[in-house]
C-alpha cells in the first residue's frame, strides 16, 4: 500500500482552476490476455456466478491502454503534475495498473481512483483534487475520466450505466486556467420531487447547463433563460464533461449537473466563465 501524503490544509487545492478539458475516444481496442480467461473463470465462480467464456471472444481497451494514449496526447504541454484522479463509472475491462502508469508518467505525489458512485465520480474527483492537492512546485492536478463497453459482469447493468464505446477526458487544473474554478455541489438521498427546485438553485444566473436527457424533464419547470446543450447517452462518467470538451471559451456561467435516481446522488459543477 503507498500513503500519500497529507494535503496542508481544507484548502490547499483551493486555487484551482480548469485550464482545459480534451476528449478522446478508441477503436475497438485488442484481444484479451490469454490469462484473463482463467482470471474471470475462477473470480466469477469465487462469487457463485455462471461464467461463459464467449464473453472474452471480443475486442477491449483496458484503462491502462487508454491511459497510455493520454500520456501521448498530453505530450510536452504537461511536464507534471502533482495530483492524477481516475473517476470511472463501470470497472475496467481486465485487472491493470492505470494509476501507478499515470503517476509514473506524469511524476504525481498523489493519485488515487474514485468508482462505485455512478455518474456522481467526476464531480467527486474533481472535488477531491481541489482539496487534496500535495504542496508541489506545479499547482497542477489532473482528473481523468473513462469509459470502457467491455464489462464483464454477472448482474444485468442498467442502460444508463452501460457504456456504448471507449472514451476518456482529461481535466487539467492550474493555479491560472482560464476555465476559472469548479464550484462542486454534490447531494445525497435527493429524492425525485426535490430535483426541480435544487435544479434551479443550481442554475439561477447561469447562461449555459449541460445535462443528459434524463434530466432534462427538470428543466421544463424554469424560465427558458438557460441554454440547454445536451449530454450523449452511452458514456455514463463522463458524458457531461465530453460537451464541456467541445465548448469554446464560455462568455457567461455553465453548469454541468448529473443526477443519479437509484443512489440519490445530484451534482453539479458551475464554471463562471470568466476565468473566475
Amino acid at each position: 500500500m503507498y500513503i500519500g501524503p497529507n494535503p496542508s490544509g481544507p484548502d490547499a487545492g483551493a486555487g484551482l482552476r480548469i485550464a482545459r478539458v480534451d476528449h478522446l475516444t478508441f477503436d475497438a481496442g485488442g484481444p484479451f490476455h490469454h490469462v484473463d480467461h482463467q482470471y474471470f473463470r475462477d473470480l466469477f465462480h469465487l462469487f457463485g456466478l455462471p461464467w461463459d467464456d464467449s464473453q472474452l471472444s471480443g475486442t477491449r481497451n483496458t484503462f491502462v491502454d487508454m491511459a497510455e494514449v493520454v500520456v501521448k496526447h498530453l505530450g510536452d504541454t504537461v511536464t507534471g503534475v502533482d495530483s492524477i484522479v481516475l473517476a470511472n463509472a463501470t470497472p475496467d475491462a481486465e485487472a491493470g495498473y492505470p494509476i501507478p502508469y499515470l503517476a509514473e508518467a506524469l511524476g504525481a505525489t498523489n493519485a488515487f481512483a474514485v468508482s462505485d458512485l455512478g455518474a456522481a465520480a467526476p464531480f467527486t474527483a474533481l472535488r477531491l483534487v481541489s482539496q487534496t492537492l500535495a504542496p508541489g512546485d506545479r499547482g497542477r492536478g489532473l482528473v481523468v475520466v473513462m469509459d470502457q463497453c467491455a464489462v464483464l459482469n454477472g448482474p444485468p447493468i442498467p442502460d444508463d450505466l452501460r457504456p456504448s464505446g471507449d472514451s476518456a477526458v482529461l481535466i487539467l487544473l492550474e493555479r491560472d486556467g482560464a476555465l476559472g474554478r469548479p464550484r462542486i455541489r454534490q447531494r445525497t438521498a435527493v429524492r425525485p420531487a426535490e430535483v426541480p427546485a435544487l435544479l434551479a438553485e443550481a442554475l439561477a444566473g447561469a447562461d449555459t447547463v449541460i445535462c443528459r436527457a434524463r434530466l432534462e424533464r427538470y428543466l421544463a419547470d424554469l424560465d427558458g433563460t438557460v441554454r440547454h446543450l445536451p449530454a450523449p447517452d452511452g458514456l455514463p462518467a463522463g458524458a457531461v464533461w465530453s460537451v464541456l470538451a467541445d465548448l469554446e471559451q464560455p462568455q457567461g456561467p455553465v453548469v454541468l449537473a448529473d443526477y443519479d435516481e437509484r443512489l440519490g446522488y445530484l451534482s453539479t459543477c458551475r464554471l463562471a466563465g470568466d476565468g473566475q
